[in-house]
């Protein structure tokens, strides 16, 4: 069974796309964070190596996950509003590393990642999933020091202009959080792809990856905090 974290406020068009790829569970505000982050699943999550991470103090996505019988380990972390206390579970995996800045990240998922064989790819920033769209083992990003590592570490990545990412509160969001995988060679967009002006070079991207980059709607794209996967 497939199960999709998404944010609480995620449109009801874009749910009924990703539906036929798993059960979608919107996940309840946890208000250790700051608004509007504290409903994005990025900030809520990680699963890594298949083990799914929750902060030790979000009893509400417990329940739900419970409620589900959808298995899951704590990150003793500490959470809080201000960064870095907001980046514990703000990583991502690719080609058997996994980056994050490990100064703020979770001691159990990095402890848990590195008894699975992965090796800890340090990075300056704290918002590392946030900032990184996965198209199978390649990298979309546009922080320089995250494509600057990938590519150090033989991971293929593609750098596109900052911005162009709608976000509520904030100036900007980020590709990462405005994109999410489906499936195997499946990658959706929260938005019209082509409305970024760097699309045309993420789907030329993708298709040498071997992977379908599905826009779930039209205009901008927008930072939702992603979706966090989940198999059972």
């Amino acid at each position: 069974m497939t199960f999709f974290l998404v944010n609480k406020n995620f449109p009801a068009e874009f749910a009924e796309k990703i539906a036929p790829y798993g059960e979608v569970l919107r996940v309840p505000e946890f208000t250790a964070l700051d608004f509007p982050v504290s409903c994005h699943p990025d900030m809520l999550a990680v699963n890594v190596c298949g083990e799914l991470f929750i902060h030790a103090e979000n009893t509400a996505l417990a329940a739900l996950l419970e409620s589900r019988g959808v298995p899951f380990s704590l990150s003793s972390s500490p959470a809080g509003k201000k960064y870095p206390a907001d980046v514990a579970l703000n990583l991502f995996t690719a080609g058997g590393f996994l980056f994050a800045n490990t100064k703020h990240a979770s001691r159990e998922v990095m402890g848990f990642a590195c008894k699975q064989g992965l090796t800890l790819a340090h990075i300056p920033q704290g918002y590392a999933k946030c900032s990184a769209m996965l198209l199978g083992g390649a990298i979309v990003t546009a922080d320089k020091a995250i494509y600057k590592s990938a590519l150090e570490r033989g991971i293929d990545a593609l750098i596109i202009s900052p911005g162009h990412v709608g976000i509520e509160k904030y100036d900007t969001g980020f590709i990462g959080g405005a994109s999410c995988t489906l499936a195997h060679g499946k990658t959706a967009v929260f938005g019209d792809i082509l409305a970024h002006p760097d699309g045309k070079k993420m789907l030329a991207f993708a298709h040498v990856h071997g992977v379908e980059l599905i826009s779930l709607g039209e205009g901008a794209l927008f930072d939702y905090g992603g979706i966090v996967r989940i198999d059972t």
